[in-house]
């Protein structure tokens, strides 16, 4: 009995991380538009412009189980190394593979050279935002591969983004932050 109560509350837990990725969604809908159609009739900048993609590299040389910056591929954490290659507030995005499921780093990381490191330009566009507009992009229309999706640098440079004022970006991003402390306390 005790243990279907436990089952109970986490499955609760679960529901509540869901809902709160949701809100988090739907605010970024809610302030910006859709950023794909630019319904909000935003600024429109290249990626080339706005931000620098960090190619990844092979991890063996720096791997060590006790480094003290994670190794990230497209589908997160593969271990850790004793180097960093992306600074903090960096977008990872699948260059083979997983090209669709952007992972938001808030620590200094190494990237796979499977992965790519988006660096956004903070005098252009705010991290939370780019975010939030890479889970929303549609990656595959860029796939350069027959078996396994594949993306190239010089393809995501020429990438339009509707840009918003950075102190809307900035409000939108102190609303996540926020978010994601709720998230941190319902996972403890």
């Amino acid at each position: 009995a005790e243990l279907d109560c436990l089952s109970g509350v986490i499955e609760k837990k679960r529901e509540q991380l869901k809902q709160l990725d949701a809100l988090a969604q739907s605010i970024f809908y809610q302030m910006f538009g859709d950023p794909i159609t630019n319904e909000k009739g935003w600024e429109v900048k290249k990626w080339n412009d706005i931000l620098t993609i960090i190619n990844g590299k092979n991890q063996k040389a720096v791997e060590n189980p006790n480094g003290e910056f994670p190794i990230y591929g497209s589908g997160g954490i593969m271990g850790y190394a004793d180097k960093y290659l992306c600074p903090s507030d960096t977008v990872v995005i699948g260059r083979k593979g997983n090209i669709n499921k952007p992972i938001f780093v808030r620590e200094h990381f190494w990237n796979v050279d499977t992965a790519f490191g988006l660096v956004p330009d903070k005098t252009n566009i705010q991290a939370h935002y780019l975010f939030f507009y890479c889970k929303i992009f549609d990656f595959e229309q860029l796939n350069k591969a027959v078996t396994i999706p594949s993306l190239t640098k010089s393809d995501l440079l020429e990438i339009n983004t509707s840009c918003p004022p950075l102190a809307l970006q900035q409000e939108f991003a102190d609303k996540i932050e926020a978010i994601e402390k709720q998230k941190e306390l319902i996972k403890k």
